[in-house]
């Protein structure tokens, strides 16, 4: 079994880097092949631009999933894309860390998507959701933020995390996977997790151990819940009998 781990943040001391160490070392442990990306360190491009592709399918004007598709189909991806694919095409389990920053991902990480979910060969119209083609597969976003606990929760200032984290991680449905409930770490921006308490471990230490025995018990772990297709009418809109599983589709508008 293969795993692959992607890191967006750019600092090696940080937690985040800590904890992808961590999926490395853990899974690795469980008897996991594992691959990682560290985006930052990397010098990975985040931006789909003209410059990438050495010929043009329309020279004229640059329309990105044309360009995908295009070298996609001619094994002329870019190779720094190229890699990226063939990691996580290979992989039956992905990890994502990184921070929440604004109340999204890092512009490294959406830049990693938006160029490595390859159109052509990541998604088409036919392959998409419960056929897309990491159907069967497995991935969990391992996620801090800087606020507490209470100021992310539903009825917090800062507004419930979990709905924050609903668009990033429908980008992994769309291609297929079974996206695992994401594990969230409050407070990291918090100094008191850098103190130790008297038995001299640290807010970040316990915070560590727990994404570490979330790893170990990865199989129990369960899914964020998604509509099937055949929830859907051909027009694309939610069946009048189908669940409700999300704010996000819904039968009747939240806002």
């Amino acid at each position: 079994m293969r795993a692959h781990i992607v890191l967006a943040h750019p600092e090696r001391k940080s937690l985040n880097a800590r904890l992808a160490r961590m999926s490395e070392e853990t899974l690795s442990e469980h008897g996991w092949a594992t691959t990682l990306s560290d985006l930052y360190s990397m010098g990975f491009d985040p931006c789909d631009r003209p410059e990438h592709y050495a010929t043009r399918a329309n020279p004229d004007a640059f329309h990105v999933q044309t360009e995908q598709r295009f070298h996609a189909e001619r094994g002329t991806t870019p190779s720094d894309v190229a890699a990226e694919v063939g990691k996580l095409s290979q992989a039956d389990f992905l990890v994502v860390h990184f921070p929440l920053w604004w109340f999204g991902m890092p512009a490294m990480l959406k830049g990693w998507m938006d160029r490595v979910f390859v159109y052509g060969s990541i998604y088409r119209s036919t392959m998409r959701h419960d056929t897309g083609l990491f159907r069967g597969k497995k991935m969990i976003a391992c996620v801090t933020t800087g606020s507490s606990a209470e100021a992310c929760a539903h009825d917090g200032v800062e507004g419930d995390t979990r709905l924050h984290l609903w668009p990033i991680l429908y980008s992994y449905r769309y291609i297929g996977f079974d996206v695992l409930q994401p594990e969230i770490l409050h407070g990291i921006g918090s100094a008191t997790y850098l103190e130790a308490g008297e038995d001299g471990v640290n807010s970040l230490d316990v915070l560590a151990e727990r994404w570490r025995a979330t790893l170990r018990n990865i199989e129990t772990r369960s899914r964020v819940a998604y509509n099937r297709d055949c929830d859907f009418e051909s027009s694309k809109r939610l069946r009048p009998e189908a669940p409700e599983l999300s704010p996000f589709i819904s039968h009747a508008a939240k806002i």
